[in-house]
């Protein structure tokens, strides 16, 4: 009977919503425009806490589909807490969100709370919550969407690659009216009430890589009730929103340059492993050239896409260069000319992660785009570039946008600055996209980590954890410039 009522209330709250244009992108010559739509009066969910997880306390709040329609109908999220282990020294509630988007905050907090410094354990109860359309939170519902077959390759059979990449969105339709309303800015709107209904006067904050987008919005929309925010492995805010002008063409990761950063990681495995000798098994001769070697004999079949899965989920964690190095010293190589690719890897998504990048990033929507877009960066990028460019195909077309997302400006003022956190070299959030960050939002301070893999999560440093915790306990930020160790090296 609830799930009828929900449907019920979620069909009423699509067929009364008002329609509103897209927030404006930032305009460096043009006119502030106001601020966005916020929780416009929502009420403040009541949390009651119940033992879980062992340790943690688990708890739900009800917040309203629509933010548009504060009374209307509402959806429930899952949230959790470990409290504070010191509570006479307590400062508050840090929230965090580990990434995706798609990824659960609830089981993720129970993964990870361990690992945080005893002094943020102590300060702080540690909150994390399902975003909405996410695990317990009114998750969306895309029959099958898990078991598609592989799109096949958009060099060679486009029409085919982008119908069947058009798959998943046809599925998670069967969401009805949740999927219109999954934006990150909503999230940060759900956020905002989570902040009150555990009564803190203003925002404490961890976000990991999508998370970054998350904080990112949430202090632009909120940004009188931020006190301390950090921002580990980051997007560039306008790359995964909109593109710079002259880039609203191109698809988000091409604008982020992922392939170029990974690229740069996959140089410096080359180099560091030719310095650890043995240690390493690829290190014979050149690892450079021998690794082109094994390309071009891949690139002359179809195994080109099963090599370079494995090199770019090695390139995520540092931890697994050396089962790569393995993998690839036991592959054969030709010594001649690489093929033009005509099979690449190109990634897939859960649902989850496409109901919330399809509506918060702008991407081409016609195939032509992509084809033209491709002949280039294949060529500027001939290991990573292709799939770059296709990496979001399963956009196209999707069946829903969120007029009350977030795209700008993004330098609202705040009381406190933002702690960006990156790797000298991570594969998904380029040092180069954090930077751009801490650019836009005006009061950015850049925190190097000199490792490899993404964020701090695949890449820990005492050092670094040391500095979040003076920031998010005493708002003391590191000096300018200041770079850390990582704790671990690829080939000990």
């Amino acid at each position: 009977m609830k799930r009828v009522l929900l449907a019920v209330l979620l069909l009423l709250a699509a067929c009364s919503a008002p329609r509103a244009a897209p927030a404006p992108a930032t305009s460096p010559n043009g006119p502030e425009p106001p601020p966005a739509l916020g929780t416009n009066g929502a009420a403040v969910p009541a949390l009651r806490w119940a033992p879980c997880h062992g340790s943690f306390q688990c708890a739900s709040a009800a917040v309203p589909l629509s933010y548009r329609e504060p009374k209307g109908a509402a959806i429930t999220l899952s949230v959790i807490r470990l409290p504070a282990g010191d509570p006479g020294r307590r400062l508050g509630s840090l929230f965090f969100n580990f990434g995706g988007p798609g990824t659960d905050g609830v089981g993720e907090l129970t993964r990870f709370a361990a690992r945080y410094p005893p002094e943020l354990r102590a300060r702080f109860d540690l909150v994390s919550f399902d975003p909405r359309g996410i695990g317990g939170s009114a998750p969306i519902s895309c029959p099958g969407a898990d078991h598609l077959p592989a799109a096949g390759s958009p060099v060679r059979q486009p029409d085919a690659f982008f119908a069947a990449s058009a798959a998943a969105g046809r599925a998670c339709a069967a969401s009805g009216a949740l999927l219109s309303h999954l934006s990150t800015a909503n999230v940060a709107r759900d956020l905002e009430l989570l902040r009150q209904a555990v009564g803190d006067a203003t925002l404490n904050f961890y976000g990991y890589s999508y998370g970054t987008y998350l904080g990112g919005t949430y202090a632009n929309l909120f940004p009188a009730k931020v006190r301390a925010m950090t921002l580990d492995g980051t997007l560039d805010l306008v790359a995964n929103a909109t593109g710079k002008p002259g880039r609203e063409r191109q698809p988000v990761d091409v604008r982020a340059d992922v392939a170029g950063a990974q690229q740069q990681e996959l140089d410096r495995f080359f180099a560091v492993c030719a310095a650890a000798g043995p240690k390493c098994a690829f290190s014979a001769g050149d690892p450079k050239a021998r690794f082109a070697g094994i390309f071009a004999r891949a690139s002359h079949g179809p195994g080109v896409g099963s090599l370079m899965r494995t090199v770019d989920s090695a390139l995520y964690q540092s931890g697994r260069w050396k089962r790569l190095a393995q993998t690839l010293s036991a592959m054969p190589a030709d010594p001649g000319a690489a093929s033009p690719v005509l099979d690449p890897y190109v990634p897939t998504h859960s649902p989850g992660f496409l109901a919330v990048q399809c509506v918060d990033s702008d991407n081409p929507q016609a195939p032509a785009d992509y084809a033209a877009l491709a002949a280039r960066e294949s060529t500027r990028q001939p290991y990573f570039g292709l799939s770059a460019v296709y990496a979001m195909a399963q956009c196209v077309g999707w069946p829903a946008r969120d007029e009350d997302r977030y795209t700008g400006p993004w330098h609202r003022p705040r009381k406190n600055p933002v702690l960006v956190l990156n790797n000298r070299f991570d594969p998904a959030t380029p040092l180069s996209n954090a930077e751009a960050t801490a650019a836009e939002l005006g009061d950015g301070r850049v925190l190097v980590v000199e490792g490899y893999g993404h964020t701090s999560l695949d890449v820990p440093s005492a050092c670094a954890s040391a500095a979040v915790v003076r920031y998010l306990t005493d708002l003391a930020l590191p000096a300018t410039g200041t770079t850390c160790a990582p704790d671990t090296v690829p080939f000990p």
